[in-house]
Parts: structure tokens; C-alpha cells; sequence
């Protein structure tokens, strides 16, 4: 090897370092039911950041599970750029309304890859929701998946993230605890949830839960203690995980 060699041979290896880097962000927001206007504020801040490349709706998209309403929020999501994933939260769900989101958006509950992160949806937005059928496929599911991070969605806390409303968790107390007895097991990083109209975050057991509910629905958290319109935004760079809230300013908020 002659010395004239050597800087073409760093350069390649530099090269090819900087192509197998993982570098991506998505966001996540929820309970944007009975809030259009706040909701089309997020869908352009969100499509104004060329940065991301999909969004997770933790639920509560639509007020009353009527096919009219999945038809109008169907109408309003056609102007993001970016795909959005669903979640179901029980208003999405109740009086029929399963069935509906069944139609337009398939499976409630799911996972899809992305880069070097995996991605699963579940559904506990009723007692009965997180049943043996959907337990069984969590644990096949994580149990086959080999991406480097791991984040889970669903739209009732599994605790109280907020310290403010500790009923607006899963009914089935045992139910939420094997749920999050599995994500420490398979090294879930993030759990983001919805349900509580406003923003927390706390860790347990090396996991983050979000609570992130402020898409537009009428806000339950105090202004000083997540009370505030807006969304999450995590950007994943190869072994690093980092996440941010974004404010959605509203004269009402």
C-alpha cells in the first residue's frame, strides 16, 4: 500500500460510515376530536418540517364513532404530507364505531418497521379491548422483532403519567400491568398514550411514557402542568432517542 493510497481508502471507509447511520424523526399527538381548528394548525406545522417522516395519532380522532365524522377527518388528514398512523381511542370506537375505523384504517392493532426502529399500535381503548387474542400477538410480536429501538402506542395510560387524573387510566389494572411488565422484558423505550387532554412525561423502569393529548380536544391538564396544545416530536439517530414538545399556539389556550 503506498501512502497516496491511504486517504482514498479513510475516505471510503468515512463514506460508508456516514451511509449506514440511522437518522429520522416522526411525531406523535391525540384527542383532536371537537377541535378541527387546532388540529389543521398541527397537520401544517407538522408539514412544514421536512424533517419528519410519519406521525402516530394516539386517538380520540373523532367524537362520536359516526361513519360522517370518520368521512370529514378523512377529508382534513388528505392535506398531510406525511402518513399518519392511528390509534383507537374509545370515542373513536364507542357506539359502533369500531367498525368504521375498521373500515378506513384496518387493524386496530398492528406494528410496522421503520430504519432501525420498530413500531407497534395497540388497542386498549375498552376493558374488553386488550383481550387473550391481542396479548398473544404482542408477545409474538416483540419477541420476533431485532431493530435497535422499540416504541409502543395505545391510547389509555397504563398509569398515571400526569398525577392529575388517576382514573383516566386502563380500567383493568391487571391487564396494565403484564402490558408494561412485557415492554421492560423487551426493551420498549418510549410508550406514548393519549386520553388526558394535555402533555406529561414520566420514566419507569428506564421507559418513557408520554402522555401526549393535546391535539384539539378541550384541554384538562392546568396550563403550567401540560395544559397546552401540541405535539411530540422524537428524532432517532442511530442509538440516541430524543424528544421535544411542540406548542400549537390557540387564542383559547
Amino acid at each position: 500500500m503506498t501512502k497516496s493510497q491511504i486517504p482514498i481508502i479513510v475516505l471510503i471507509i468515512l463514506l460508508l460510515t456516514a451511509s449506514s447511520a440511522f437518522a429520522f424523526s416522526f411525531v406523535v399527538f391525540g384527542d383532536n376530536r371537537d377541535g378541527d381548528a387546532v388540529y389543521k394548525k398541527i397537520l401544517d406545522k407538522v408539514n412544514s418540517d421536512k424533517t419528519i417522516t410519519f406521525s402516530v395519532n394516539t386517538g380520540d380522532f373523532v367524537a362520536r364513532g359516526q361513519e360522517s365524522e370518520y368521512i370529514k377527518y378523512q377529508k382534513m388528514i388528505k392535506k398531510s404530507k406525511i402518513p399518519i398512523y392511528h390509534v383507537m381511542g374509545n370515542h373513536d370506537g364507542v357506539f359502533g364505531g369500531w367498525k368504521f375505523y375498521k373500515k378506513y384504517f384496518g387493524s386496530d392493532y398492528y406494528s410496522f418497521d421503520h430504519e432501525n426502529s420498530h413500531f407497534v399500535v395497540l388497542n386498549n381503548a375498552f376493558k374488553s379491548s386488550f383481550d387473550a387474542k391481542q396479548y398473544n400477538w404482542l408477545i409474538s410480536d416483540l419477541k420476533k422483532n431485532k431493530r435497535q429501538h422499540t416504541f409502543v402506542f395505545f391510547h389509555k395510560p397504563t398509569f398515571d403519567v400526569s398525577g392529575f387524573y388517576g382514573d383516566y387510566v386502563m380500567s383493568d389494572r391487571q391487564a396494565s400491568e403484564t402490558m408494561m411488565a412485557l415492554f421492560k422484558k423487551y426493551k420498549v423505550e418510549y410508550v406514548f398514550t393519549g386520553h388526558v387532554h394535555g402533555y406529561a412525561r414520566a420514566e419507569r423502569e428506564g421507559i418513557i411514557y408520554t402522555i401526549t393529548g393535546g391535539g384539539g380536544a378541550p384541554l384538562y391538564l392546568p396550563k403550567n402542568a401540560g395544559g397546552f396544545y401540541h405535539y411530540v416530536k422524537v428524532t432517532v439517530e442511530d442509538d440516541k432517542i430524543a424528544d421535544e414538545v411542540v406548542r400549537i399556539n390557540d387564542e383559547s389556550n
